[in-house]
């Protein structure tokens, strides 16, 4: 005769495999997520600094050097401000996350007063 609980080890130990695997799952998707919200930062605040310069030395269309910043990082502008002397921009960047294919992130650059 057979024991009542022969095998179950087996039920077990497939079961602890499977939360495993879904944490590790979650740990590499919360992974990604935050590469990306880092990438996104910066990428804004690379293009935010390249419009604000631009719009310092003269151009008259700041908004398309921080367009070609942004699409040079595999990135996409969603928006971009002149407000005075300074630049505000949001960027989208893409995730590899199934409930959130993108993030977005903003950035503020002009020149301070001194003094």
């Amino acid at each position: 005769m057979r024991e009542s609980d022969e095998g179950s080890g087996t039920v077990s130990g497939v079961a602890l495999i499977a939360v495993a695997a879904a944490m590790l799952g979650a740990v590499a998707l919360a992974g990604n997520l935050l590469l990306c919200l880092h990438h996104a930062q910066n990428i804004a605040d690379m293009s935010a600094t390249a419009a604000a310069t631009a719009l310092y030395k003269g151009s008259s269309a700041p908004c398309a050097v921080a367009e070609r910043t942004v699409t040079g990082n595999d990135a996409a502008l969603a928006s971009c401000e002149v407000d005075g002397e300074d630049v505000q921009v949001v960027v989208r960047v893409g995730t590899q996350v199934p409930f959130m294919p993108h993030v977005s992130k903003q950035s503020r650059a002009g020149p301070i007063a001194c003094g």
